[in-house]
């Protein structure tokens, strides 16, 4: 089973307008709400994939109460904290007009000592889980410390982490060795601190990273996303298709790349430095697939398998050794 957790969840409340007007009331209708969260969001997708997964971090108040009750309705395992701070909501409204989005992401709710501890004893007690995934901003209370704790209880047991989480915090969490990170161009550039722009010099920068992660994925090059391994590299890149969000883009990504790995039989960082050509295909022509089925869908809805699955065999591979 693959388990995410998502330190900061949000409630996601999303709807449009004919226009933003500052100092106006601005009336929104097409009101939707989501569950939301990197980790959340990349659970849905697996869970939509028919792939065993559970979500769990931190919920609290009526608003987690409802993230909870939405996600069941989705049909997804959960098992989260119960923290005294209420969950946050962040908002996305879309402008009619220019199809441009205004987001507002809250900081979240203070994370307790006992509540980090009441999340590894959850995660102590169940030996069904065979990778994680953590994603996501961490909200006040959450430091990396408590990252190194959640790779100290994978590694005793050889669950491979695959993270995707802000670029502040790349660097210490390269050093406890995930299996793969999936960052998009700008998160990657602010971490190496250069300005990248082609595959080619990507793919060098992110070869520079094996010694710490076998599969780095970086989205938004070159109108595509790369992944690059041990054993080579590959660019997939979909059709034009038009786009009205991308919110939850990375995120179904992620999660489109873990179930395709876990029906692989790739769940270790050892497993991952061995990958083969086909699979390395196989699992980014998913991930990419799951991204366009996500961007196709208005606000922070995300893509459906029948999407996903229809989106697979128009992608493009290019694959380097």
């Amino acid at each position: 089973m693959i388990l995410t957790i998502t330190p900061n969840p949000a409630l996601d409340l999303s709807g449009e307008v004919d226009d933003i007007i500052p100092n106006e009331k601005n009336y929104v209708r097409h009101e939707k709400r989501y569950p939301g969260g990197n980790g959340i969001n990349a659970a849905r997708v697996i869970a939509a994939l028919s792939v065993p997964v559970m979500a769990t971090g931190f919920l609290g108040g009526a608003v987690g109460g409802e993230i909870a009750a939405l996600l069941k309705e989705e049909g997804v395992s959960c098992r989260f904290v119960d923290i005294k701070e209420s969950t946050r909501i962040n908002i996305t409204v879309t402008n009619h007009k220019t199809s441009k989005q205004t987001r507002f992401s809250f900081a979240g709710p203070h994370i307790e000592r006992a509540d980090m501890k009441k999340l590894l004893d959850l995660m102590q007690s169940d030996s069904c889980i065979t990778m994680l995934n953590l994603g996501g901003s961490f909200p006040p209370g959450f430091s990396m410390d408590d990252v190194r704790s959640l790779f100290e209880w994978a590694n005793a047991r050889d669950v491979g982490v695959v993270a995707d989480v802000p670029s502040e915090h790349m660097r210490e969490l390269l050093e406890l060795k995930p299996m793969l990170i999936k960052p998009n161009l700008k998160e990657f550039n602010e971490f190496v601190g250069q300005k990248l722009e082609t595959i080619d010099e990507v793919r060098a920068a992110a070869q520079g990273l094996h010694p710490y992660v076998p599969l780095v994925c970086v989205s938004s090059v070159e109108g595509g996303a790369l992944l690059v391994t041990p054993q080579g590299s590959c660019h997939a890149k979909g059709p034009k298709v038009d786009a009205k969000s991308s919110v939850g883009a990375g995120d179904s990504m992620v999660g489109a790349m873990m179930a395709r790995l876990f029906q692989l039989g790739i769940k270790t960082r050892k497993a991952a430095s061995a990958i083969t050509a086909e699979a390395m295909e196989q699992t980014l022509a998913w991930g990419q697939a799951a991204a366009l089925a996500t961007v196709i869908t208005p606000g922070t809805q995300l893509g459906e398998a029948q999407g996903i699955e229809s989106f697979v065999a128009q992608i493009e591979l290019k694959r380097w050794p």
